[in-house]
């Protein structure tokens, strides 16, 4: 019986019923104080009203079967009968409440300055392609003195509560900001932001702190999305929402291995299939389908063919997406289209370029197309933004060194990468050792190495390099020579 109601309001035969009840009500008003002035008789009132009611069902008959659109009269469609069952579950991204900064200084002055802040934090945030931002006037007026976190998260509907505070002691300036999960009150982080203040660099300050708070929090490696991450990572696929499979999704870029791609792939494609136009997922999904022919992992046939038709559907569906735009020119990348990788790097740096990740991947690419001081700019600055950048990171300052010929430093930042389980990162390590005359060292980094590429050969080993590289055919070299110091074998031996 609910379906049947709920038909008659799809065909707006609700509508129809209460808008002919009081049009008729009104005609039989007017029709009582006209008809007399000209002498009409009786009847004619009389057969008025019985018409008017023997239309009423008419009128509904016709309202169900018909509807009037853009052309014409037409027939109401008929809804599927799984109408229900085919209803798409939209993503559920995370939400925030920015509270209004306090001015802890004593000093007034200072009272604009807190409020421009929180002002340039909410307009930050709500960059972020999957965080919804409350305005400034939701949060407006709200104490900070006995704050019910959760009390405040619930009436506001958000998942997080950011506050802060400014604070002036002499020329030293300090900007703390803590952001809380509204579901509970627990503290997940905070910091404090100390600078030296002047008359001139008022705006250059407000600009900084402001950057590194939005980034810290809102980019695929801030505070929010790694959160929403470690809650969802440890429950079955089947059990999460579109949103959510795409926060499993993101851990793969902190922590690169076959077993994260496979478990990344796994979730990206269980989000298309809750929500075929998710834009977020399809875009990532050609970051799991292009590591499939990088790095080999989990291969599946067309991999590069598969990763670009993916990012060009996220790219269509939401071309204001930072995000889609930089993972397309990831692809580009990867095909060996330096023309194209450069002007969608662009495009995604034209709408946010305050993205530690987006600043941070682009400038990785750059830096591998043979722009190393462009691309090692934008890496420190993501570096900056975001303290929770990568690890791999480490890996491509390493790779700059290593293309100086400073294999000291080269070495170095591979260590800090910590990437044992990835094959370019035991690549660097053997041939910079050998590079090094640490022969020793190189043996047993090979060893390593065989442990998580079997059967590995320089043949093999110039294939993965020139995919990875293919803008830097002496830097390959390079790597190829220290690999034949360190003794990896060649394809030609049994």
């Amino acid at each position: 019986m609910s379906g049947f109601f709920k038909e008659l309001k799809r065909r707006k035969v609700y509508t129809v019923a209460v808008a002919y009840v009081v049009v008729g009500w009104l005609l039989l008003q007017v029709a009582d104080v006209v008809l007399p002035i000209y002498d009409t008789p009786d009847w004619v009132l009389r057969t008025f009203t019985t018409l008017l009611f023997l239309g009423f069902p008419i009128a509904l008959v016709l309202a169900w079967a018909f509807d009037i659109s853009s052309a014409g009269i037409v027939k109401t469609a008929d809804e599927p009968e799984d109408a229900e069952d085919a209803a798409i579950e939209l993503p559920a991204g995370p939400s925030v409440a920015v509270l209004p900064f306090e001015n802890l200084s004593g000093d007034p002055d200072q009272d604009l300055f807190a409020q421009a802040l929180t002002g340039d934090i909410i307009s930050g945030l709500t960059q972020s392609s999957h965080l919804f931002v409350l305005t400034a006037g939701a949060t407006a007026g709200i104490d900070h003195d006995g704050l019910d976190i959760t009390g405040l998260g619930k009436q506001l509907g958000v998942s997080y509560l950011l506050e802060g505070s400014v604070q002036k002691s002499g020329n030293t300036f300090r900007v703390s900001a803590t952001l809380m999960d509204a579901s509970n009150g627990v503290q997940i982080w905070s910091q404090n932001y100390d600078r030296e203040l002047s008359a001139e660099n008022l705006f250059t300050l407000q600009d900084d702190i402001r950057e590194q708070i939005v980034a810290t929090l809102s980019d695929l490696h801030g505070v929010i999305y790694s959160t929403q991450g470690q809650k969802n990572v440890h429950r079955p696929t089947d059990s999460l929402n579109a949103y959510e499979c795409l926060t499993v999704a993101l851990a793969y870029d902190k922590y690169i291995s076959e077993e994260n791609h496979l478990l990344a792939r796994d979730s990206l494609e269980r989000a298309i299939e809750i929500d075929p136009q998710f834009d977020g997922a399809w875009a990532h999904l050609s970051w799991i389908y292009t590591d499939e022919y990088v790095h080999g992992f989990n291969p599946l046939p067309e991999s590069m063919k598969r990763a670009l038709a993916v990012a060009q559907k996220g790219v269509r569906l939401a071309p204001g997406n930072y995000h889609n735009h930089w993972l397309l020119s990831r692809v580009h990348y990867f095909l060996g289209n330096r023309e194209l990788f450069l002007a969608e790097a662009q495009k995604a740096l034209e709408l946010n370029s305050s993205d530690g990740t987006t600043l941070g991947l682009i400038g990785m690419y750059t830096a591998f197309t043979g722009d190393w001081d462009r691309g090692i700019d934008m890496m420190s600055k993501a570096k900056l933004l975001n303290p929770n950048y990568p690890d791999y990171y480490h890996l491509v300052f390493g790779t700059a060194a290593f293309a100086r010929q400073d294999y000291e430093n080269a070495l170095g930042e591979c260590q800090k990468a910590g990437l044992s389980d990835f094959p370019i990162f035991q690549m660097f390590m053997t041939a910079t050792h050998a590079w090094l005359e640490r022969h020793t060292d190189a043996s047993r980094q090979l060893e390593e190495w065989a442990q998580v590429q079997p059967g590995v050969t320089l043949d093999t080993a110039r294939e993965s390099l020139e995919k990875f590289f293919p803008f830097l055919p002496e830097l390959v070299e390079t790597l190829m020579q220290g690999l034949d110091k360190a003794g990896l074998p060649s394809g030609c031996q049994s």
